[in-house]
């Protein structure tokens, strides 16, 4: 096979596929690390009994579990951003779905639950690792929250390098020579890894892995790998143009280590000035940076919430997340209480 633009991306860190489609992953060429009728029918008639959350969840748990056998590491399922003003409910929803997992016969090693990150969901994280259910901090935009997921022991956090309104109106997505060196959210994410890096090194303990989401061009997909992340999440349409682009330069000089080791991290010199600059920082920012001694998840997350409220960046796009994800959760809702009154439960 032909080497490709995927292939040097895999050297460089580790490829986690954002999808569920089964044959898009079969497809990829190594081992990556992360609408079906007759299935909704299927466990509308076992479950709809029990309401569409079950079934939804239940529906969620399927099609992430069937896809272990072609994965390295492990599959990912997001508690409802209905919950994400409330700890306890969090709670409760993600220990749900670690159990439908469990009953699935999916240990606990190969999945994690996403958990977008306000200061009540943060303060649940610390909860569900602490009981042995991995996390992953999603819908992270912030220096102050990627602290909190490491106060809250997540196993993975996942920044997103572009605002989810940029998904839904391509007018805000930005067209840059150097991703890297150029993108206003590039400085956020140096800023959450050289956190972890010297967290690690100050107190030995293990650091949440970073994988990387929401890209538009392959350009910001290879400019990652270059910021150090050793994850970067996927979407199939990129995945696709990576496989059939060529790869023409020089074999890369270094490749991603066997293990994270945050303790061996260092930012590339071209990109050392984006450690102490914050574009999205309010006009009256006095240039320092928030740090591991103030607790974001005491309290039910206070400091973390006053820190979201205070950023317009990360506040809003926080927002914008629950906005959307609550609207495609309530269009699966409609399609599987259609359904259910269709079988007459």
């Amino acid at each position: 096979m032909t080497r490709s633009m995927l292939h040097r991306l895999e050297d460089l860190c580790n490829v986690d596929v954002d999808d569920a489609d089964t044959e898009l992953i079969k497809s990829i060429p190594f081992t990556p690390h992360n609408p079906d009728e007759p299935l909704l029918k299927d466990l509308v008639r076992q479950y709809g009994s029990q309401g569409w959350e079950r079934v939804y969840d239940q529906a969620a748990v399927h099609l992430t579990a069937r896809n272990i056998p072609y994965l390295s590491g492990r599959v990912l399922i997001q508690t409802s951003l209905r919950h994400v003003s409330s700890s306890a409910d969090t709670l409760a929803h993600a220990r749900r779905l670690a159990a439908l997992y469990e009953e699935a016969g999916v240990p606990r090693d190969r999945f994690a639950i996403k958990i977008p990150f306000s200061g009540p969901a943060a303060a649940a994280a610390a909860v569900l690792n602490q009981e042995g259910i991995r996390t992953l901090a999603t819908s992270v935009f912030s220096l102050e929250q990627g602290i909190a997921a490491s106060q809250s022991g997540c196993l993975f956090i996942s920044p997103y390098y572009n605002e989810i309104a940029a998904h839904l109106d391509p007018s805000l997505r930005l067209t840059l020579e150097d991703p890297a060196l150029e993108h206003p959210m590039s400085p956020r994410v140096i800023h959450i890894l050289e956190a972890f890096a010297k967290a690690y090194r100050e107190t030995g303990k293990e650091q949440p892995i970073m994988v990387i989401a929401s890209h538009f061009t392959p350009a910001e997909i290879m400019a990652m790998a270059e910021l150090g992340c050793p994850h970067v999440t996927i979407p199939p349409h990129l995945i696709r143009t990576l496989l059939d682009t060529p790869d023409t330069l020089p074999l890369p000089t270094t490749k991603k280590p066997a293990k994270l080791n945050y303790g061996e991290f260092a930012t590339v010199q071209r990109l050392t000035k984006l450690s102490t600059i914050d574009p999205f920082a309010r006009p009256d920012w006095d240039g320092k940076l928030a740090d591991m001694q103030t607790d974001y998840i005491a309290n039910d997350g206070e400091k973390l919430d006053e820190a979201l409220k205070n950023d317009p960046i990360a506040g809003k796009r926080l927002k914008d997340a629950e906005v959307f994800f609550i609207e495609m959760e309530n269009k699966a809702k409609e399609a599987i209480e259609k359904e259910i009154a269709a079988q007459g439960l």
